[in-house]
């Protein structure tokens, strides 16, 4: 390899570029809603953040719930407790797992 020659990187160079673009405009993104009224007042009130958190997470369910809807495993009682059960047993083994709990 002469000396001109670049060793080959890993990331090539229009890529390293492209991220360091995204990088720098969601630091300047942060920045500017950081320092918005809007966050500043919801970061200064327990009750706003906890309302905004409660409405996020009833859209959460409700959204999860029509989903559900239309799968015919989960459609009917039975086939919800059963799927939530498989669930949960699998919650609970990757749990005991990463927690090495015997």
């Amino acid at each position: 390899m002469s000396e001109t020659e670049r060793p080959p990187s890993i990331i090539p160079e229009p890529l390293g570029r492209a991220t360091q673009i995204t990088e720098e405009s969601a630091q300047r993104l942060i920045k500017l809603l950081e320092n918005s009224q809007p966050v500043r007042l919801l970061r200064a009130s327990q009750l706003l953040s906890g309302l905004l958190g409660a409405v996020g997470l009833a859209l959460f369910v409700v959204g999860v719930e029509r989903a559900a809807e239309d799968l015919p495993v989960v459609s009917n009682a039975y086939g919800s407790i059963a799927v939530g059960l498989v669930l949960l047993a699998a919650t609970g083994l990757l749990l005991k797992r990463l927690l090495r709990i015997d």
